[in-house]
Parts: C-alpha cells; sequence; structure tokens
C-alpha cells in the first residue's frame, strides 16, 4: 500500500488521468489522420480502393520493420505470443482495412461518421467484458458527450445520412469498428509487455501479407502508368505518417493511458478535417459544428478523469485503507 502523506495519495489505477504528453501525441495523431482524408482522396482518384490500401500498407510495414531494428528492438517474442501478435496483426490490418475500404465504398459519408464515432463507445464496452477497464458515472457522460458532438459536426454540415438504403456499406463499418476495438484491448498486455515500437512492427508485418493476398486481384488490375505524382505523394503520405507514424501512436498511447481513453481521440478527427476543409475548400464551419467541436473536447476532457483499471469498489477499498491506516506501506 502506497503511504498516505497529509494528502490522501491516489492509487496507481488513477494516477495518469491528467493531461500531458501523451495527450499531445494523440492530437498529432488525429492532424495527421484529419489531413489523410485529402490524401486519400487524390490518391484513389487514380488507384483502386484496394491496391492504394495494399500498398500503402506494404510500405508503412517495412517503415516500421526499418525503425524497429535500428532502434535496437528485435523480433523474439515469448512462446505464445507470436501468435496472439499475428492474431491482432490480422484484426488491425487485414480484417479492419478491408471491410472499412469496402464500407465506405457502400455507403454515404454521415453514415460513415457516425458509426466509426462508436468505436470509444464500442472499445469501452469490450474492455469492461474482460474486466481490463472500467468506467464511473464520469467516464460514461465523457463517452455520450463525444458522440453527441460528432452527431452535431455530421447534421450541421448537410452530410446525407440514410437509414436502410446502405446495409451493406454500414455493416462492413460497423464491423470494422469492431474489429479496431478489439485489437486496441487486446493489444494492451503485448504492448506493455514489449513495447509499441516493437509490437507495432511485429503486428504489421505478420498482417500485412495476409493484406495484400486480399488486395492482389485490384493490385494486378491496377494501371500503374496512369497513376500520377500526386496520388503517390498521397499514398507516402498517408503509409508514412497515416499509418506508420499513427499506429505506433496509438499503440504508446494504449500503453501509457489505456485502450479507452486513446480510442476516445478517434473523435477529434471529424473536427481536424472539418478546419482542415475551411481553407483548403472554403467550407466555412456552422455554429453546430463549432458547438459540437467544443462539446467533443469536454467529452475527452471527461473520459480522461473517467476511466480506471480498476473496479471502482476497489478504488474506495484502498482510499479508505490509506485513510485509516496512513503508516502502513
Amino acid at each position: 500500500m502506497v503511504e498516505a502523506t497529509k494528502t490522501t495519495q491516489l492509487p496507481a489505477t488513477r494516477a495518469n488521468a491528467g493531461l500531458g504528453s501523451t495527450d499531445a501525441l494523440l492530437l498529432l495523431m488525429t492532424l495527421v489522420w484529419g489531413a489523410n482524408f485529402t490524401a486519400i482522396k487524390y490518391s484513389i482518384e487514380d488507384m483502386l480502393p484496394l491496391s492504394f490500401n495494399g500498398l500503402r500498407f506494404a510500405v508503412a510495414s517495412v517503415v516500421v520493420l526499418v525503425a524497429a531494428l535500428a532502434t535496437g528492438h528485435n523480433l523474439k517474442v515469448a512462446k505464445g505470443d507470436g501468435w496472439r501478435l499475428f492474431g491482432l496483426g490480422l484484426f488491425a490490418n487485414t480484417f479492419y482495412q478491408s471491410v472499412f475500404i469496402i464500407g465506405m465504398s457502400h455507403t454515404r459519408a454521415g453514415n460513415a461518421a457516425l458509426i466509426l464515432a462508436t468505436t470509444p463507445l464500442v472499445t469501452a464496452v469490450i474492455g469492461r467484458l474482460l474486466k481490463q477497464e472500467y468506467f464511473t458515472p464520469r467516464g460514461v457522460f465523457g463517452l455520450v458527450f463525444a458522440f453527441g458532438g460528432i452527431v452535431l459536426i455530421i447534421l450541421d454540415g448537410h452530410k446525407e445520412v440514410s437509414v436502410g438504403e446502405t446495409i451493406l456499406g454500414d455493416c462492413l463499418l460497423v464491423a470494422s469498428t469492431l474489429f479496431w476495438s478489439i485489437y486496441t484491448v487486446g493489444s494492451k498486455r503485448l504492448i506493455d509487455t514489449y513495447g509499441s515500437m516493437k509490437t507495432t512492427a511485429i503486428m504489421m508485418t505478420t498482417g500485412t501479407p495476409v493484406l495484400l493476398l486480399v488486395c492482389a486481384p485490384s493490385l494486378l488490375r491496377q494501371d500503374w502508368s496512369r497513376v500520377r505524382p500526386i496520388a503517390w505523394a498521397g499514398l507516402i503520405y498517408s503509409a508514412l505518417f497515416a499509418i506508420a507514424l499513427a499506429y505506433i501512436i496509438w499503440n504508446h498511447a494504449v500503453r501509457k493511458i489505456g485502450s479507452t481513453r486513446t480510442a476516445i481521440y478517434s473523435n477529434v478527427t471529424p473536427v481536424v478535417a472539418m478546419l482542415v476543409a475551411w481553407p483548403a475548400l472554403g467550407e466555412v464551419p456552422t455554429l453546430g459544428q463549432i458547438v459540437g467541436a467544443v462539446v467533443i473536447f469536454i467529452g475527452i476532457y471527461l473520459v480522461r478523469g473517467g476511466m480506471v483499471a480498476t473496479a471502482p469498489a476497489v478504488i474506495e477499498e484502498e482510499l479508505e485503507e490509506a485513510a485509516l491506516c496512513p503508516g502502513k506501506n
């Protein structure tokens, strides 16, 4: 037990509730992802979606592997963990990326944004079911607030939303959200053990070859002679920053602040995309969208202090014991 001073100390399970460098990295990641929408737009004008996806992951995997080896990491893991990393690599790279890119092409922009905004909620539920994380009322309010902010941005931005007309694409995006949430929660122990760089390198280099098999027919059909330099630039940006760098930051954050606290930052991406579209496309944000952005950040703040790695009852017990027995270690 931690020795209590004049001010009762919180147990380690809640020690990382404050904002810090990890949050700054996650905000950088959302900036990268927000700009990535423009990069993808230019690239898939010349490339088939699966060709683009397969090639950018191949480039990203090589970069992450080289970076891991160059910084002194090896690829050795304990018996049994190799298969777990391979399985998670399939969830993050093969399953998620395949159904995501196909789902996006079979639904409306508004539907996609709303479905993807549920990622933190799904992550929180899976983390709770696996007894990895627990949420206090503050955490629940934060998750609902952040989702409500997304709804305001989408509906006030006049993005098309439909019910029933795009069932195939919507179901695929629901599946992609589930795959990504399982990956995020499932990777926590392995990231804690091996670190974000090594874990990312192994999962990408084992999952990407299977993704390339899925993308092979599209890669063979692709007319590479018609791909413009701007499309190649978009692919390189997406590979180096939106995949390689972002995956490392995401896994680092899962290790430092937990699955749900990390996942909630995915709801900042529409805010960044909205701000990028302002000068680039002349799309001035509406009052409702600005309010939505503020609501999202309030939600993030609430979630950051409302998720714990130990059951709330255990925390209360620890605090009680610390207050009653200040001399115990």
